[in-house]
Protein backbone atom coordinates (compact mmCIF):
# COMPACT_ATOMS: atom_id res chain seq x y z
CA UNK A 1 0.00 0.00 0.00
CA UNK A 2 2.85 2.25 0.15
CA UNK A 3 2.93 2.73 -3.78
CA UNK A 4 -0.99 4.78 -3.15
CA UNK A 5 0.66 6.91 0.37
CA UNK A 6 0.34 9.77 -2.17
CA UNK A 7 -2.83 9.74 -2.12
CA UNK A 8 -2.66 11.40 1.31
CA UNK A 9 -1.26 14.54 -0.16
CA UNK A 10 -3.49 17.66 0.16
CA UNK A 11 -3.74 17.45 -3.70
CA UNK A 12 -4.75 14.32 -4.45
CA UNK A 13 -7.16 14.58 -1.56
CA UNK A 14 -8.36 17.36 -3.52
CA UNK A 15 -8.94 15.36 -6.44
CA UNK A 16 -10.69 12.50 -5.14
CA UNK A 17 -13.33 14.67 -3.09
CA UNK A 18 -13.97 16.26 -6.60
CA UNK A 19 -14.73 13.28 -7.85
CA UNK A 20 -16.52 11.71 -4.50
CA UNK A 21 -19.12 14.45 -5.06
CA UNK A 22 -19.13 14.71 -8.83
CA UNK A 23 -20.48 11.06 -9.01
CA UNK A 24 -23.75 11.54 -6.47
CA UNK A 25 -24.51 14.81 -8.93
CA UNK A 26 -24.12 13.13 -12.57
CA UNK A 27 -26.32 10.46 -10.78
CA UNK A 28 -29.05 13.11 -9.26
CA UNK A 29 -29.08 14.76 -12.99
CA UNK A 30 -29.08 11.67 -14.98
CA UNK A 31 -31.84 10.39 -12.51
CA UNK A 32 -33.62 13.21 -12.94
CA UNK A 33 -33.55 12.83 -16.50
CA UNK A 34 -35.02 9.51 -16.52
CA UNK A 35 -38.08 10.89 -14.37
CA UNK A 36 -38.46 13.65 -17.28
CA UNK A 37 -38.35 11.08 -19.42
CA UNK A 38 -41.59 9.01 -17.48
CA UNK A 39 -43.42 12.19 -17.09
CA UNK A 40 -43.10 12.50 -20.56
CA UNK A 41 -44.49 9.45 -21.55
CA UNK A 42 -47.34 9.19 -19.37
CA UNK A 43 -47.89 13.03 -20.28
CA UNK A 44 -47.87 11.61 -23.97
CA UNK A 45 -50.05 8.57 -23.73
CA UNK A 46 -52.98 11.07 -22.27
CA UNK A 47 -52.17 13.62 -25.02
CA UNK A 48 -52.82 10.44 -27.52
CA UNK A 49 -55.49 9.03 -25.52
CA UNK A 50 -57.20 12.11 -26.63
CA UNK A 51 -56.50 12.61 -30.04
CA UNK A 52 -57.65 8.96 -30.82
CA UNK A 53 -60.94 10.33 -29.53
CA UNK A 54 -63.57 10.95 -32.28
CA UNK A 55 -64.85 14.29 -31.94
CA UNK A 56 -67.28 15.50 -29.41
CA UNK A 57 -69.86 18.22 -29.19
CA UNK A 58 -68.57 21.22 -26.84
CA UNK A 59 -72.54 21.11 -25.37
CA UNK A 60 -71.75 17.25 -24.15
CA UNK A 61 -68.82 18.41 -22.27
CA UNK A 62 -69.86 22.38 -20.68
CA UNK A 63 -70.06 22.44 -17.38
CA UNK A 64 -72.41 25.63 -15.50
CA UNK A 65 -71.37 27.37 -12.84
CA UNK A 66 -72.06 30.18 -10.70
CA UNK A 67 -69.80 32.32 -12.31
CA UNK A 68 -68.80 30.92 -15.51
CA UNK A 69 -69.18 27.72 -17.44
CA UNK A 70 -65.99 25.14 -17.54
CA UNK A 71 -65.02 21.94 -18.96
CA UNK A 72 -64.00 18.37 -16.83
CA UNK A 73 -60.64 18.09 -15.91
CA UNK A 74 -58.49 16.17 -18.10
CA UNK A 75 -60.07 17.09 -21.26
CA UNK A 76 -56.85 19.12 -22.93
CA UNK A 77 -56.78 17.79 -26.75
CA UNK A 78 -59.94 16.44 -27.02
CA UNK A 79 -61.68 17.40 -30.35
CA UNK A 80 -64.53 19.41 -30.49
CA UNK A 81 -67.06 20.63 -32.59
CA UNK A 82 -68.94 23.87 -31.45
CA UNK A 83 -71.05 26.41 -33.95
CA UNK A 84 -71.92 30.10 -33.28
CA UNK A 85 -70.98 33.15 -34.16
CA UNK A 86 -68.00 35.39 -33.77
CA UNK A 87 -67.52 38.21 -31.39
CA UNK A 88 -65.00 40.35 -32.81
CA UNK A 89 -65.27 43.40 -30.80
CA UNK A 90 -64.03 41.39 -28.39
CA UNK A 91 -61.37 40.08 -30.04
CA UNK A 92 -57.56 39.89 -28.69
CA UNK A 93 -54.44 38.98 -29.37
CA UNK A 94 -51.56 37.02 -27.79
CA UNK A 95 -48.08 38.36 -27.53
CA UNK A 96 -45.30 36.46 -28.04
CA UNK A 97 -45.83 33.59 -29.36
CA UNK A 98 -43.49 31.79 -31.62
CA UNK A 99 -44.55 29.76 -34.63
CA UNK A 100 -41.19 27.88 -36.65
CA UNK A 101 -38.93 30.01 -34.67
CA UNK A 102 -40.89 33.28 -35.92
CA UNK A 103 -41.89 35.89 -32.91
CA UNK A 104 -45.61 36.83 -33.18
CA UNK A 105 -49.13 36.95 -31.68
CA UNK A 106 -52.24 34.41 -31.28
CA UNK A 107 -55.58 35.44 -32.77
CA UNK A 108 -58.27 34.50 -30.00
CA UNK A 109 -61.90 35.27 -30.88
CA UNK A 110 -64.52 34.54 -28.79
CA UNK A 111 -67.28 32.32 -30.46
CA UNK A 112 -70.76 32.78 -28.94
CA UNK A 113 -72.72 29.27 -28.83
CA UNK A 114 -76.75 28.67 -29.47
CA UNK A 115 -76.78 28.62 -26.26
CA UNK A 116 -75.29 31.45 -24.98
CA UNK A 117 -71.77 30.01 -24.06
CA UNK A 118 -68.91 31.91 -24.65
CA UNK A 119 -65.55 30.33 -25.90
CA UNK A 120 -62.27 31.28 -26.38
CA UNK A 121 -61.30 30.39 -29.74
CA UNK A 122 -57.61 30.53 -30.53
CA UNK A 123 -57.69 31.25 -34.52
CA UNK A 124 -53.98 30.51 -35.42
CA UNK A 125 -50.84 32.17 -35.29
CA UNK A 126 -50.27 35.67 -37.37
CA UNK A 127 -46.82 37.70 -37.81
CA UNK A 128 -45.83 41.16 -35.42
CA UNK A 129 -46.10 43.95 -36.74
CA UNK A 130 -42.93 46.15 -37.21
CA UNK A 131 -43.32 48.02 -33.86
CA UNK A 132 -43.61 46.09 -30.60
CA UNK A 133 -46.41 49.11 -29.17
CA UNK A 134 -48.73 48.18 -32.61
CA UNK A 135 -50.76 45.41 -33.66
CA UNK A 136 -51.10 43.70 -36.92
CA UNK A 137 -53.78 43.92 -39.57
CA UNK A 138 -56.06 41.20 -39.07
CA UNK A 139 -59.11 40.71 -41.82
CA UNK A 140 -62.54 41.04 -40.48
CA UNK A 141 -64.02 37.25 -39.65
CA UNK A 142 -67.18 36.32 -41.40
CA UNK A 143 -70.55 36.98 -39.96
CA UNK A 144 -73.39 34.73 -39.50
CA UNK A 145 -73.13 30.86 -38.15
CA UNK A 146 -69.64 29.78 -38.29
CA UNK A 147 -68.87 25.87 -37.46
CA UNK A 148 -65.31 25.29 -35.57
CA UNK A 149 -63.51 22.10 -35.25
CA UNK A 150 -60.94 22.05 -32.49
CA UNK A 151 -58.62 20.90 -29.85
CA UNK A 152 -59.37 21.97 -26.70
CA UNK A 153 -56.50 23.42 -24.46
CA UNK A 154 -56.56 24.37 -20.75
CA UNK A 155 -56.38 27.88 -19.39
CA UNK A 156 -53.44 28.49 -17.38
CA UNK A 157 -53.86 30.71 -13.53
CA UNK A 158 -52.02 33.71 -13.09
CA UNK A 159 -49.32 33.34 -10.38
CA UNK A 160 -48.89 37.44 -10.65
CA UNK A 161 -50.92 40.25 -11.71
CA UNK A 162 -51.44 41.02 -15.30
CA UNK A 163 -49.42 43.49 -16.75
CA UNK A 164 -50.63 47.04 -17.33
CA UNK A 165 -48.40 48.23 -20.68
CA UNK A 166 -49.70 46.60 -23.27
CA UNK A 167 -50.81 48.06 -26.49
CA UNK A 168 -55.10 48.35 -26.71
CA UNK A 169 -55.86 44.46 -27.55
CA UNK A 170 -53.33 42.55 -26.84
CA UNK A 171 -52.96 40.27 -23.55
CA UNK A 172 -50.17 38.13 -22.26
CA UNK A 173 -52.17 35.18 -22.21
CA UNK A 174 -55.56 33.82 -22.39
CA UNK A 175 -57.48 34.52 -19.26
CA UNK A 176 -61.42 33.51 -20.55
CA UNK A 177 -62.85 35.78 -18.47
CA UNK A 178 -60.37 38.66 -18.40
CA UNK A 179 -61.41 38.86 -21.52
CA UNK A 180 -64.92 37.92 -21.34
CA UNK A 181 -66.04 38.36 -17.73
CA UNK A 182 -69.58 36.54 -17.53
CA UNK A 183 -71.22 33.09 -16.42
CA UNK A 184 -71.46 32.57 -19.96
CA UNK A 185 -67.78 32.65 -20.43
CA UNK A 186 -66.07 28.83 -20.49
CA UNK A 187 -63.30 29.92 -17.95
CA UNK A 188 -60.88 26.84 -17.85
CA UNK A 189 -60.33 26.24 -21.27
CA UNK A 190 -60.35 27.39 -25.12
CA UNK A 191 -60.25 26.04 -28.35
CA UNK A 192 -56.91 25.93 -30.79
CA UNK A 193 -58.95 26.04 -33.98
CA UNK A 194 -57.93 23.33 -36.64
CA UNK A 195 -60.96 23.88 -39.26
CA UNK A 196 -63.77 26.18 -39.62
CA UNK A 197 -66.61 26.43 -42.01
CA UNK A 198 -66.59 28.61 -43.51
CA UNK A 199 -63.30 29.50 -43.66
CA UNK A 200 -62.65 32.10 -41.02
CA UNK A 201 -59.23 32.01 -41.33
CA UNK A 202 -57.17 34.62 -43.35
CA UNK A 203 -53.95 34.43 -44.94
CA UNK A 204 -51.87 35.99 -42.70
CA UNK A 205 -53.15 33.62 -40.00
CA UNK A 206 -51.13 30.13 -39.80
CA UNK A 207 -53.00 27.24 -38.48
CA UNK A 208 -51.19 26.25 -35.24
CA UNK A 209 -49.65 22.70 -35.28
CA UNK A 210 -50.76 19.50 -33.53
CA UNK A 211 -48.65 18.52 -30.04
CA UNK A 212 -45.38 16.45 -30.68
CA UNK A 213 -46.15 13.36 -29.12
CA UNK A 214 -41.78 12.42 -28.72
CA UNK A 215 -39.62 11.57 -25.79
CA UNK A 216 -37.84 14.39 -26.50
CA UNK A 217 -34.03 13.96 -25.64
CA UNK A 218 -34.44 13.15 -21.42
CA UNK A 219 -33.09 9.88 -22.42
CA UNK A 220 -29.83 11.05 -24.31
CA UNK A 221 -29.32 13.30 -21.66
CA UNK A 222 -30.08 11.11 -18.32
CA UNK A 223 -27.16 8.52 -20.54
CA UNK A 224 -24.79 11.31 -20.95
CA UNK A 225 -24.81 12.14 -17.27
CA UNK A 226 -24.33 8.59 -16.86
CA UNK A 227 -21.55 8.26 -19.28
CA UNK A 228 -20.23 10.91 -16.97
CA UNK A 229 -20.52 8.91 -13.74
CA UNK A 230 -18.40 6.16 -15.19
CA UNK A 231 -15.90 8.47 -17.03
CA UNK A 232 -15.24 10.08 -13.55
CA UNK A 233 -14.39 6.89 -12.29
CA UNK A 234 -12.20 5.63 -15.09
CA UNK A 235 -10.64 9.41 -15.32
CA UNK A 236 -9.74 8.99 -11.52
CA UNK A 237 -8.25 5.08 -11.92
CA UNK A 238 -5.74 6.60 -14.67
CA UNK A 239 -4.62 9.61 -12.98
CA UNK A 240 -4.02 7.07 -9.91
CA UNK A 241 -2.38 4.42 -12.00
CA UNK A 242 -0.19 7.42 -13.64
CA UNK A 243 1.00 8.50 -10.24
CA UNK A 244 2.39 4.96 -9.68
CA UNK A 245 3.84 3.91 -12.92
CA UNK A 246 6.03 7.41 -12.67
CA UNK A 247 7.10 7.08 -9.01
CA UNK A 248 8.13 3.44 -9.68
CA UNK A 249 10.20 5.04 -12.47
CA UNK A 250 11.21 7.86 -9.95
CA UNK A 251 12.41 4.92 -7.82
CA UNK A 252 14.18 3.20 -9.76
Amino acid sequence: MSAYRFLLQPRWIAITLVCIFMLPAFQALSNWQWHRLHDRQIANIAIQEQIDKEPVAMSELLISGDASKTVPDHSQWRTVELSGSWLPADQVLVRKKSLESDLGLWVVTPLKLADGTVVMVNRGWTAAANSAIDSPVIAEVPVGTIEVLGRLREVTERTKPAPTDLPDGQVDRIIPLEIIDSPETLSNAYVEMTASRPESKSSEIRTLPAPEVTEGAHRSYAMQWMFFEIMTVIGWIILVRNEVIEQRKTAV
